[in-house]
């Protein structure tokens, strides 16, 4: 449940409640009447939530980073585009081409 994921640097609770499973976040509603919204726990709220939103944001940029670094050592190893022109000769592999060709009707490929 709090294991860190490599990808992200952050565990799946983290990013989905902004703290560790052990700590409990403070919990107010949404609309706060004109003289709550000053008070210390207000703020306190409003410095969690940005914290949880800049944590998400940085996870994100993180698989962001993941992706292009697969990306390019999966590229690394890949050959440009073939050249293939009009005549040239090329190796097909058709070790089960026989089995496509029976399991479409009832026709028996020869042998």
């Amino acid at each position: 449940m709090n294991t860190v994921n490599a990808s992200s640097g952050f565990s799946r609770f983290q990013l989905h409640l902004g703290c560790s499973p052990h700590v409990i976040p403070p919990i107010i509603p949404n609309n706060l009447n004109s003289e709550l919204k000053d008070t210390p726990e207000a703020i306190c709220a409003e410095t969690i939530i940005a914290k949880l939103k800049m944590d998400i944001d940085k996870a994100k940029d993180n698989l962001l980073w993941a992706k292009e670094s697969q990306t390019f050592f999966a590229n690394k190893t890949r050959c440009a585009d073939f050249a293939f022109a009009v005549g040239d000769k090329v190796m097909l592999l058709t070790l089960h081409r026989w089995q496509e060709y029976r399991s479409k009707g009832d026709d028996c490929v020869a042998k």
